[in-house]
Formats: structure tokens, sequence, C-alpha cells
């Protein structure tokens, strides 16, 4: 009977020792793989868990700079919002505002922590009159802990013909509002 009880439970500290390290393995490697093997689909790939470390509201410092030199030549703070599925709406009040609409646009996850965003918003004059559009277009990648990211992007201005008058880079920083 002795003998009995020690196979028992050494059976069950077999089954237990396998059952921790096999655990132990699949988060190591959830961890440090950022790309889906052939045996992954899309679904359940380790990539698919970044697409989500976007969504929520940002604060956000954009900095505008010189596009040939990368001079700094204005900053002022937005606030971002990504919601699930890929859209999303950003303010800034880098000018009156009266002088421009609410942001709204797409994004997409590229890879690991890095996204792209493209939105658009209407601008107006001081009587109230549209005065064209810009486009922004911005790289992002997210930081390990997910609270923070840093941006570049390139913004286009639009007359109401439809016009490029004028492009502009940006720097950003921002940090998750919670």
């Amino acid at each position: 009977m002795k003998n009995k009880s020690i196979k028992t439970i050494g059976t069950i500290l077999t089954i237990l020792m396998i059952a921790a390290f096999a655990n132990i393995s699949v988060l190591a490697q959830d961890k440090n793989d950022d790309q889906p093997n052939e045996n992954q689909t899309r679904e359940n790939s380790p990539q698919n868990r970044f697409t989500g470390l976007l969504e929520g509201s940002w604060n956000v410092q954009v900095t505008r700079r010189n596009c040939q030199s990368g001079e700094a030549t204005a900053s002022f703070p937005t606030m971002s919002n990504f919601n699930q599925g890929g859209t999303m709406n950003d303010y800034g009040i880098a000018m009156a505002p009266a002088g421009r609409g609410p942001s709204f646009g797409v994004w997409n996850h590229q890879t690991g922590r890095r996204f792209t965003n493209n939105f658009q918003f209407f601008l107006f004059g001081a009587d109230g009159v549209t005065t064209g559009r810009q486009i922004v277009r911005r790289q992002i990648e997210v930081n390990r802990s997910g609270n923070e990211y840093t941006a570049t992007g390139a913004v286009q201005v639009f007359n109401t013909a439809g016009t490029v008058v004028a492009t502009i880079c940006t720097t950003e920083t921002a940090v998750r509002f919670e």
C-alpha cells in the first residue's frame, strides 16, 4: 500500500511538473515572438495581440517641424482616440477652435507595436467659411508598457480647390489617458 501511494504521488508530481514547464514555455514564446509561424492563423498569432495595443484615448504633444531642417516651429497638445476596428478621431488646439473641425480617420496595425494612422479635418476662416482641409499621415510606435507612444507624421494642407498649399512634418509623444 505504501508503494502504491508513493507511485501515485510520483505520477501526480510528474503531471504537475509537465504542466508547469509547458506553461512557462508558452509564456516565454508569447513574450518574444512578434511574428506568426507557419502553423498559426492570423486570429491566434502573437502578432494579432498587438492590434488592441493602440486602442483607447491618448494625450499627445505634437511638434511641427521644418521638413528640410528638422527645426521645431510650433508645439501644441491634441487628444487622439483609437477605436476598436480601425477608426479614430482627434482634436488639437494648434489654432482657435473655430479654425478647424474635428478629425476623423483610420489606423492599421503594421507589425509588433508599429501602426499607421491617417486622418483629416476641415479648416475654417474667422467668418466660418471653409478654407480647406488637412490630411495627416503618421507612423506610430507604442512602447513596451503600452502606455506611451512616439510618432512621426507628414501633414498636407489643401485649399478648397484640392491643391496642396503646404507640407508640414511632425514628431509626437503621447501618454495614454486613463
